[in-house]
């Protein structure tokens, strides 16, 4: 029979095991994205906007679309 500290360790060791499995499980597993974009911080200025996908592209492009209808309704 466990007494209560022997209990309480290896509770704490069996946790600590699966947080530390888990999260390796999650990191080696996780979907990441193989491109990165070279110029976060001026969307629209790079060779790759037209074909690129990132969120803020994606929202440059409407917002320019947008622009453009306006300028040929006036």
């Amino acid at each position: 029979m466990l007494s209560r500290k022997n209990f309480i360790i290896k509770s704490l060791r069996l946790a600590s095991l699966t947080v530390i499995v888990s999260t390796t499980g999650y990191l080696l597993l996780r979907e990441e994205s193989d491109e990165k974009c070279s110029f976060d911080f001026i969307c629209g200025n790079c060779s790759k906007f037209e074909k690129c996908e990132f969120p803020e592209a994606v929202e440059k492009k409407k917002l320019e679309v947008g622009s453009r209808e306006q300028e040929v309704r006036r």
